[in-house]
């Protein structure tokens, strides 16, 4: 402790209060890191879980099973393996100085994170996930090295399968009815049918003032018949095409979690790291403290 008392004391003014400064911000960092944390930890808590048909719009907790979209598949590029979200990062062995001063440590190389979407599906629906910006935890997880080749290097890469329970928190948002245009075209083709079938018919149903024209008002009335024609045709679909969504939130307090892993262990996850992050406030915050001291107190 002399020593470092001894080497403190002999730094100039600018090196000493560059270093108070440095440790202090790592001080609030470490205290900023610790509220989000906590608070993600008291929300997964706190907030019930909702389920896809009935979830309200705005900040909520789903739970389900990962489901593939439609179109191309998401393939890791690691290893190939088919899944809905990956994650995978390439690490090289690097030493640096020379004799007892030598060091290794791990560069990364390159790393990648999924950005495609997939579905949440639970007994009631299912709703799009936009992975981007969510923090992601997952138990499929691998890291190997390979020694071969020169310099030495580390694979990590984690996955989320199909049919994997998944947990999500984030802001639901229903927006748009997957069908909609679909169901536009089928009004303006009937439409087309009727007006280029027999205009004298649709004259007789719609001309309620017999000028021999169809006014604005009258053809909305078309409109709205033909509408209702292909509802009837179509029975109750239109009710199950609406396309929701769980993506990031706006709001810094919202976090946005994805999990493989129970709510139990997840809260557990969120409560530790917070304990972390306050030790290393108290520690910073404390180094601070007693380098005033020992260099003011002089």
């Amino acid at each position: 402790m002399a020593s470092f008392e001894a080497e403190l004391l002999q730094l100039d003014a600018a090196e000493f209060w560059l270093g108070c400064i440095v440790v202090s911000l790592i001080s609030l960092w470490a205290f900023r890191h610790m509220y989000h944390r906590y608070h993600s930890a008291r929300l997964i808590e706190n907030i019930p879980t909702a389920k896809i048909r009935s979830a309200a719009q705005g900040y909520v907790e789903l739970i389900g099973k990962a489901r593939m979209m439609d179109g191309p598949v998401t393939i890791s590029p690691l290893t190939s393996t088919v899944c809905v979200w990956f994650r995978y990062k390439i690490e090289e062995k690097v030493s640096t100085g020379l004799g007892k001063r030598r060091r290794t440590h791990w560069r990364m190389v390159r790393q990648q994170t999924s950005e495609e979407l997939f579905f949440l599906e639970d007994e009631t629906g299912r709703c799009v996930i936009d992975p981007d910006g969510a923090d992601v935890f997952t138990d499929n997880k691998r890291t190997w090295y390979k020694h071969d080749i020169v310099p030495p290097r580390r694979f990590s890469e984690e996955l989320i399968l199909e049919n994997y329970p998944l947990y999500g928190i984030g802001l639901f948002k229903t927006v748009a009815n997957v069908q909609h245009h679909k169901f536009r075209e089928q009004v303006s083709h009937l439409l087309r049918q009727w007006k280029n079938t027999d205009p004298n018919q649709l004259l007789d149903r719609y001309d309620d003032d017999r000028n021999g024209e169809i006014s604005p008002q009258e053809w909305e009335q078309a409109r709205t018949d033909a509408q209702r024609q292909i509802k009837q045709q179509h029975g109750h679909q239109e009710k199950l095409e609406q396309l929701s969504v769980l993506r990031q939130s706006p709001h810094n307090d919202q976090t946005f979690i994805l999990s493989t892993e129970p709510e139990v262990k997840l809260i557990q996850r969120y409560k530790r790291k917070a304990l972390f992050s306050l030790i290393g406030f108290f520690l910073s915050g404390s180094l601070v403290v007693w380098a005033l001291n020992v260099r003011i107190g002089m």
